[in-house]
């Protein structure tokens, strides 16, 4: 995130409420399909990266 320049804010409303993002970016929320999609497809994240 710190290479895209983006905070928390900016996934609110994107993948879901400023509770979710937080818990999902300190793993105590499961890292979803869905999301691990959008992650590659929108911000250009490496699928293996977000399956390891």
């Amino acid at each position: 995130m710190k290479e895209l320049e983006l905070k928390n804010k900016d996934l609110v409303g994107k993948i879901g409420s400023k509770g979710y993002v937080s818990s999902l970016l300190n793993k105590k929320k499961p890292l979803t399909l869905e999301l691990a999609k959008f992650f590659h497809q929108e911000l250009n994240i490496p699928a293996e990266v977000l399956l390891s």
